[in-house]
């Protein structure tokens, strides 16, 4: 396992050449919505100050201009790929803003395998958070550990936002699949494909269900209750616990979301 710079000529190669690629694509609305605001905004102040005709002309074109920029920047596969695989190694890239690439030797893995987990925050239809799970091969797994948590440690310090999507677990190495490109089961077949020595470890399937805490006595969360919301936290869904605890628990949403932080603090304590 080696650390490289995304532009080096052997990343290059693999990223020409992979058989199994993946690439994030992020909503361009989520993107592009504060600086479309940002148009707005000034278009609204051009048209009281000077006319609409004079807001039209500055803020239509200004407006396509980014709306445009925005979809190549964010739906082009070769800007946005995650991981690739080519017949000899694989190429992991945290982000886009971050310059080195995570380059993995075949021999070096031991298995790729997915991780699901179905949430049910309220009702009977789930949400599916996954994973891809990278577990190194026993000869390299304690110097791979130990490279990737110091890697992701000095990207903590320098750009947090960039690790949402990834951690190491148990010496293994998670990649969140949200918003990538292809689905998860369609990118194993192409590693598959390319990669035929690679084990494909069985899929490791697990359920959150969060029915129970908004029903019954109004009382706040037991233990068992608090540790189910910092999970479902922890996935990425503590903006909507926030609002069910605030509608079922009849906490104020402010109140709701401080409780979260609170209980989270204490989880990991």
């Amino acid at each position: 396992m080696e650390l490289v710079r995304s532009d080096a000529p052997e990343v290059t190669r693999c990223i020409d050449s992979a058989g199994a690629q993946a690439s994030r694509r992020l909503p361009a609305f989520v993107y592009g919505c504060s600086l479309n605001a940002l148009i707005l905004l000034i278009a609204i102040a051009v048209s009281l100050i000077v006319s609409v005709r004079a807001a039209a002309w500055f803020g239509v074109p200004v407006f396509l201009a980014w709306n445009v920029y925005v979809l190549w920047l964010l739906k082009t596969p070769r800007r946005n790929w995650v991981i690739a695989a080519c017949a000899d190694r694989v190429c992991i890239r945290l982000g886009v803003n971050i310059p080195e690439v995570i380059m993995l030797e075949v021999s070096e893995i031991a298995s790729i395998s997915m991780r699901t987990v179905e949430v049910f925050l309220y009702g009977p239809k789930p949400k599916f958070v996954e994973w891809l799970v990278i577990e190194p091969a026993h000869a390299v797994a304690e110097s791979f550990s130990g490279h990737i948590t110091s890697f992701l440690g000095d990207i903590k310090m320098h750009d947090p936002s960039n690790l949402g999507h990834v951690a190491v677990e148990e010496g293994r190495l998670t990649i969140g699949w949200t918003w990538c490109h292809p689905a998860q089961r369609v990118f194993i077949q192409q590693v598959v494909r390319e990669c035929p020595s690679v084990v494909i470890a069985p899929e490791e399937r697990s359920e959150l269900d969060l029915n129970g805490i908004w029903h019954g006595i109004r009382e706040k969360p037991n233990v068992q209750q608090r540790r189910m919301l910092v999970e479902a936290k922890r996935l990425g869904f503590g903006c909507k616990c926030a609002e069910l605890l605030s509608l079922y628990r009849s906490m104020p949403l402010r109140e709701a979301s401080a409780y979260l932080a609170e209980i989270e603090r204490e989880e990991a304590g």
